[in-house]
């Protein structure tokens, strides 16, 4: 007899069951809902930290590339980019440092306040960052592909969802806070 996706049990169903005869409160399908929510995150990070470190950066480095891209001019202080990534000081000087020796990035004095270190992605640093998404889009691609695309779009309009009431709740402010420029323009 041939056992279908659904009927499977899989290691979240298992450690639930368990976890139900120990605590008999927690709502079960909430549980396996957010349990698998984390071990699929666990296999994108370690699917991002293998494809970036054929690339030659580590997933840090490819966060602080991917910062710079998105931000205006490709430009940002180093505060700022450690504040969007919850680095200290010192954490994000060792990226960078390794950044530039690298040639991904540059680190300038700003002209309008000395204090301040402006760092940009280079030529260099785009290239390898291009290589990376590409190359991780296509893994996250075959991961989604055992859903038909009106299943992908389901799964979005549910994690939207989620994603909004989180955000309504201003819970995730931290992660996308604009750059001081982009507040005064």
């Amino acid at each position: 007899m041939m056992v279908t996706a659904e009927e499977r049990k899989d290691a979240i169903d298992r450690f639930v069951e368990s976890a139900v005869e120990q605590f008999p409160t927690i709502d079960p399908e909430v549980e396996a809902a957010v349990d698998r929510m984390h071990k699929i995150t666990k296999y994108l990070e370690r699917s991002t930290e293998r494809t970036v470190k054929v690339l030659g950066l580590n997933s840090g480095e490819f966060k602080v590339l991917l910062k710079l891209r998105e931000a205006p001019e490709k430009t940002m202080t180093a505060g700022a980019i450690a504040d969007r990534l919850d680095l200290s000081s010192s954490a994000m000087t060792n990226r960078l440092d390794r950044l530039e020796a690298d040639g991904h990035v540059v680190r300038e004095r700003d002209t309008e306040d000395r204090r301040s270190v402006l760092v940009r992605i280079t030529q260099r640093g785009e290239d390898i960052l291009g290589q990376a998404v590409e190359q991780q889009g296509k893994k996250e691609s075959s991961l989604l592909s055992i859903l038909s695309e009106d299943e992908q779009r389901q799964l979005n309009g549910l994690l939207r969802a989620m994603v909004l009431e989180i955000e309504d709740r201003g819970e995730l402010d931290w992660f996308h806070q604009p750059e001081p420029a982009q507040i005064e323009a």
